[in-house]
């Protein structure tokens, strides 16, 4: 066997044109090997087969010499040599990575194989057979460490091993090269189908300046530049976790961290998790290669919907293969306890400021044709969301708009989109209120609408008070509002909390205390606080019905259960002031109520039964301008002569226009009369005197 055999003499002294050039020279000392071995079996001199070996290694490793600092093509691949070198592969563990790749990329090698072994074609090569090869061209020390570097290959990535059943670390288990690895270093870096289903290699996110959570980037800079990337032969991996709410910029701030977009690999663990249990190991594997040879900060997005001990496997094979991995969590999720080999450093991102959002909502105006009336600094302090949340809004705007007809976005319809992005999981546990009413629809003195105006306005200027005015210095928690409207039934509570809630734009949850008080100790506190949680992003309107449920005088605790009520109620208090929303009860007996919970409450509205000037503007309001009737329609009569609430001159006008249309006429004083008669009868009262026959037939 002559070494000129395999290499051409006019290359000896170059340096090698591409990766993909020095993989084929390092095949063409691998032929070597075989040929060397199936001589050896012929009885050839093994002293001059060494010899020959030894010359065309000392060429290759010239060529590597002559290669360094140059540039070769990235498309022609990676270097092996390169490869090998990043992962500690020398001598009998180098030779195994050629004779995966050998047997990958020809199928020629399989019956080359086979025959040394005498079995025909072998379709994958086992570490004995590695051995029988090696010792072609090694000596007795080379033989030796080979059993050592058989055992380190376990831990390798780059390679796929297939237990022979003989035990840990033998001989006997067969081996492939890793899948991504053959594919890189013949100038594929294309993410397969099998990974693109997982992954992608890049945020899905502009890179565009961030304008929220600067303090954490800053906190995140700091640290990278004191840590950088750690070495990966130091065995200690950085784990850079990023908790918070989806949606809530935590891709954008490790973009922001990173710094180069086109630099990431970011995964889906969810998904990942999902692999049967024979792929799992392999996919990890060949997602850790592709991250370590192309230079790629691993990203990996869990969101809780991953287990702990999978996710500790995963971080597991991390360490001593990457040098940092980014783990973007949900708010709540902790890491599992893996090793003391891995450093945590944990940035938890909650809402940005005020001011944060405001600078958001207007880069996503700003993409979008707007009407003049929309301001980012109102809807800032109006909503509390999140910039994924915001740019969906504006997005879901946009696409109302166009479906409408309209040429600009106006605020009713990003009104519309944040109703619409309001989070369902109250729908689940309370009653959505529809928003139909408007200021003109609600009949009630002017000072206690002004109380009500004042509450819309405390939300509409949050921004101005508290970060421009610097209240959010002085107060820096327990800003929520909450509001008590009392007074008897039909008297428009429910209607007065529409209308706030839609002057607001934000969406109405009625909860009915009344269903959530529970005879169990403990059971009221829970169902409240699954309320709370629920509302959490601030951007619903609670509203407690039926208050006086659970709020009356508790001062004299007489008895186990009074002093169960005691807690219940300073609970919902509790709930209450924490919150940074609104929250809003109604009652039918305020009286009852301890003045001392009331003390905690913001603001108190009495919705008082209408006198007869109020009456009529209720009739006047409720009666549709659709509704055909008579010309001596008498309003003013039946307003001042019945004392109804709000309610139900409502079902009077309603059930009317029912007794109207039977008849096929206009509506008539008449049938007024009639329909008070019925909701009179109804309530038990007594009908007498000559007025209020002087519309009955």
């Amino acid at each position: 066997m002559d070494y000129r055999d395999f290499f051409d003499p006019k290359e000896e002294n170059k340096a090698f044109r591409s990766g993909l050039d020095s993989t084929y020279a390092y095949l063409g000392w691998y032929d070597m090997f075989l040929e060397a071995a199936m001589e050896r079996q012929e009885g050839k001199d093994e002293e001059k087969l060494r010899r020959e070996l030894r010359k065309a290694a000392a060429i290759l490793g010239n060529r590597v010499s002559l290669s360094m600092g140059k540039e070769a093509s990235a498309a022609d691949g990676l270097s092996i040599v390169n490869v090998a070198a990043e992962y500690g592969l020398y001598d009998f563990s180098f030779f195994c990575l050629l004779m995966a790749l050998a047997q990958e990329m020809d199928g020629h090698y399989k019956s080359g194989h086979g025959m040394i072994r005498g079995a025909g074609n072998m379709s994958v090569p086992t570490f004995a057979l590695a051995r029988e090869v090696y010792s072609a061209g090694a000596d007795e020390e080379q033989l030796l460490d080979s059993l050592k570097a058989r055992n380190a290959i376990d831990n390798c990535p780059l390679f796929r091993i297939t237990r022979s059943g003989d035990g840990e670390g033998s001989l006997f288990d067969s081996f492939e090269a890793n899948r991504q690895l053959v594919s890189m270093l013949m100038g594929n870096y294309e993410l397969p189908l099998s990974l693109k289903d997982i992954c992608s290699e890049n945020m899905g996110t502009d890179p565009k300046e961030l304008t929220h959570h600067k303090k954490d980037l800053e906190s995140l800079r700091i640290y990278l530049e004191k840590h950088g990337q750690t070495p990966v032969h130091d065995g200690r991996l950085s784990i850079i976790q990023i908790a918070g709410k989806k949606g809530s910029g935590r891709k954008q701030l490790c973009l922001a961290g990173i710094g180069d977009n086109s630099s990431c690999l970011v995964i889906d663990f969810s998904l990942l998790d999902k692999q049967s249990p024979s792929n799992y190991i392999e996919t990890i594997n060949e997602l850790l290669v592709r991250a370590r040879l192309l230079s790629e900060d691993m990203v990996v997005i869990t969101d809780g919907e991953s287990g702990r001990d999978s996710l500790k496997v995963f971080l597991q094979r991390c360490t001593g293969q990457l040098g940092r991995v980014f783990v973007l969590t949900d708010e709540k999720e902790e890491l599992p306890d893996i090793a003391l080999e891995m450093d945590i450093f944990r940035i938890e991102i909650g809402l940005p400021t005020v001011r944060e959002q405001e600078e958001t909502w207007k880069r996503s105006l700003s993409e979008h044709k707007v009407s003049d009336d929309v301001s980012a600094q109102q809807l800032s302090a109006k909503y509390r969301l999140s910039p994924g949340d915001i740019e969906e809004c504006v997005r879901l705007a946009s696409l109302t708009a166009l479906s409408l007809g309209k040429r600009t976005v106006d605020n009713d319809d990003i009104t519309a989109a944040v109703l619409k992005k309001t989070t369902s999981a109250l729908d689940r546990l309370s009653d959505r209120i529809p928003l139909k009413f408007g200021w003109d629809d609600l009949v009630v003195e002017q000072s206690q609408k002004e109380i009500m105006e004042i509450l819309v306005s405390r939300v509409k200027n949050r921004n101005m008070v508290d970060e421009q005015w610097g209240f959010d210095e002085k107060i820096p928690y327990g800003k929520g509002v909450s509001l008590i409207l009392y007074g008897p039934p039909g008297t428009g509570k429910t209607m007065a909390a529409q209308v706030m809630a839609k002057e607001i734009g934000m969406a109405l949850y009625r909860v009915d205390l009344s269903q959530m008080v529970d005879k169990y100790v403990g059971e009221t506190e829970k169902n409240i606080g699954k309320i709370f949680d629920a509302a959490a992003d601030g951007n619903v309107i609670l509203f407690f019905d039926e208050a006086d449920a659970l709020f009356s005088k508790r001062t004299e605790v007489t008895s186990s259960n009074d002093k169960h009520a005691n807690t219940e109620v300073a609970y919902l208090l509790q709930k209450i002031e924490q919150h940074d929303g609104i929250t809003f009860l109604a009652t039918n007996r305020f009286n009852d109520f301890d003045q001392a919970f009331v003390r905690r409450i913001t603001y108190a509205v009495k919705m008082d039964k209408p006198d007869a000037q109020r009456r009529l503007k209720l009739f006047e309001g409720i009666l549709p301008d659709k509704m055909p009737r008579e010309k001596d329609l008498d309003l003013k009569y039946f307003a001042e002569s019945f004392e109804l609430s709000g309610s139900e001159i409502k079902e009077v006008i309603y059930s009317a226009a029912f007794i109207a249309a039977r008849e096929d006429k206009p509506l008539s004083n008449r049938h007024l009369s009639r329909a008070i008669k019925y909701q009179q009868e109804k309530s038990g009262k007594v009908l007498h005197g000559a007025e209020f026959t002087r519309y009955l037939d």
